[in-house]
């Protein structure tokens, strides 16, 4: 089981940066990757596991961005804001991701985007 905690790890990329949503691809000394975005609810950033073809999916339009969360293998999230930073297993929280309805075509209508 891999658990997103911020301290071990590396910030890959930057995807998206616009003033409604931020979201961070990072990954740990094993390779793993994980996602940081800001959340509505509980409010801050969460950090949380993904893999490459659910980014696909989301980078082709097909998922948006709560369903890119919801699908994540993680089992816990870390979530931390300027208070606090606290581990939540995700069948006990309710995560709401601020811009979840919105696809990668949708967030990045006003942004420049960079996939690699």
């Amino acid at each position: 089981m891999v658990i997103p905690e911020r301290v071990n790890l590396i910030a890959v990329k930057t995807l998206i940066n616009s003033s409604s949503i931020r979201l961070v691809l990072f990954e740990n000394r094993e390779g793993n990757l994980f996602l940081s975005s800001n959340c509505s609810y509980p409010e801050g950033t969460v950090y949380y596991a993904t893999v490459p073809s659910l980014l696909l999916m989301f980078f082709e339009g097909q998922i948006n961005l709560q369903t890119l969360f919801d699908n994540s293998p993680s089992i816990f999230v870390e979530i931390s804001n300027d208070k606090d930073t606290a581990l939540y297993h995700r069948k006990n929280a309710e995560v709401k991701i601020n811009c979840g309805d919105k696809t990668v075509k949708d967030l990045t209508t006003h942004c420049n985007i960079e996939i690699w």
